[in-house]
């Protein structure tokens, strides 16, 4: 259930996500110290969290699926969720910076769950 998008610089990409969020241009998303990206909205929030890589090789930037550390299980209203809403999030801000993006229905590396 990774995140995967194509695109000519994944590193400008993320680097693109990490400001817009920063500066609130990018709303419903907050980044974590560590670089995770999970919603601010307090029903979402820290419930689990999008974890980027850059795929040099393949000119991907993957968002791979972490639980939280206490939770046993990911449902599937909180993949779709987390999914739906970050593929929303790319197409509205950054359609021009990617030409691809798929979101995969069982576990793909990076996912941690």
């Amino acid at each position: 259930m990774a995140i995967i998008i194509k695109t000519h610089n994944p590193n400008l990409l993320l680097d693109k996500i990490y400001e817009g969020i920063s500066t609130r241009k990018v709303e419903k998303w907050a980044v974590m110290t560590d670089g995770r990206i999970t919603p601010s909205q307090l029903l979402w929030k820290n419930e689990a969290f999008l974890k980027p890589q850059i795929w040099v090789e393949e000119n991907e930037l993957r968002f791979g699926l972490l639980k939280r550390k206490d939770r046993k299980h990911v449902t599937s209203k909180l993949y779709t969720f987390f999914h739906i809403k970050f593929a929303e999030m790319l197409l509205a801000n950054f359609d021009t910076d990617f030409h691809e993006v798929t979101i995969t229905a069982l576990s793909t590396p990076p996912d941690n769950f």
